[in-house]
């Protein structure tokens, strides 16, 4: 699982976070010792206290590029031009990001390692990907698809039903018997009760 060493200094930060990020999904959070992160990512304990302060550092800085990541990929189902086809494009790719790195996923949103608390950086960061929900939900308003509403409080209750079904698909608890089709229909069902009523 070593990564191959790179000596410019304007990689030595990718390069830990990537190793870091390795070991997460790999190992779990118990591997993510400053020994073990310097020999993964080859480099010294210095070059760690240099560009993260601390491992806490490290770690919060995990938390920030995944918010990141989805709000760059959320990003992209807005370019759809379809309304409800971007808003069900962004939650499968909510859901396809959980799956791919599912410790990340933890991470972010399950305080799975004990003690982090998320900077005041990691928190803005969450706050722009939740936007990109907001900002789809704002679309469904404005065409008339959903019912009039504050969309923010809208967006918080999809996602926590997305949240919901995506947790207990992580920990393999649940009794459906097609998880991408059983998540499709909670979308489904998301959508259609939150049509305008005639």
């Amino acid at each position: 699982m070593t990564l191959r060493h790179r000596t410019a200094s304007a990689d030595v930060e990718e390069n830990i976070l990537e190793a870091a990020a390795l070991l997460l999904e790999h190992e779990g959070p118990g591997a993510l010792s400053i020994r073990h992160l310097c020999a993964t990512a080859e480099v010294a304990p210095m070059s760690i206290y240099n560009h993260f302060s601390s491992k806490s550092g490290v770690v919060d800085a995990l938390c920030r590029r995944g918010f990141d990541r989805l709000y760059d990929a959320l990003e992209t189902a807005h370019r759809l031009s379809d309304d409800e086809a971007a808003l069900r494009a962004g939650l499968v790719i909510y859901r396809a990001l959980a799956l791919d790195r599912p410790a990340t996923y933890q991470l972010m949103l399950m305080r799975s390692i004990p003690g982090h608390e998320p900077s005041e950086r990691a928190m803005t960061s969450a706050e722009q990907a939740f936007a990109q929900l907001v900002r789809a939900v704002q679309r469904m308003m404005d065409s008339g698809r959903f019912a009039q509403g504050d969309p923010r409080e809208i967006a918080q209750r999809i996602w926590a039903a997305c949240h919901g079904w995506i947790s207990l698909e992580l920990f393999n608890i649940g009794f459906s018997d097609d998880a991408s089709v059983g998540y499709d229909g909670l979308v489904d069902l998301l959508i259609a009760g939150l049509h305008p009523t005639r």
